[in-house]
């Protein structure tokens, strides 16, 4: 078990630098993917609560947002009432009153 461990841990050393050398950013040509010239046209389409918002890009970087709204999608209707309960009455009787038993008027 020992020896396996051993001869695993050069190799994991030597396979270290070649995952380094790899170029994620790059194709199969050997350019980055994100070049300058190779732009390409985008248009976009969504909603924003009720406005309609539409973005394009063109070849020659000309950028264009345009947002049309529109009122809001509900009908007439009133608020509902809301019922509070009255807080129950505080009645205080008159005289002096000892520890809850003994009443003096």
């Amino acid at each position: 078990m020992k020896s396996i461990r051993v001869l695993l841990l050069p190799i994991m050393l030597l396979a270290l630098p070649s995952i380094a050398l790899a170029d994620p950013w790059k194709d199969e040509s050997g350019h980055g993917k994100g070049r300058k010239h190779d732009r390409r046209e985008f248009k976009e389409e969504y909603w924003d609560g009720n406005c309609k918002v539409e973005r394009k890009l063109e070849k020659n970087g000309e950028y264009k947002e345009e947002r049309k709204c529109k009122g809001p999608h509900h009908g007439h209707y009133r608020q509902a009432p809301v019922y509070v309960p009255a807080p129950p009455p505080i009645v205080v009787e008159p005289g002096i009153t000892v520890h809850g038993t003994v009443r003096i008027p």
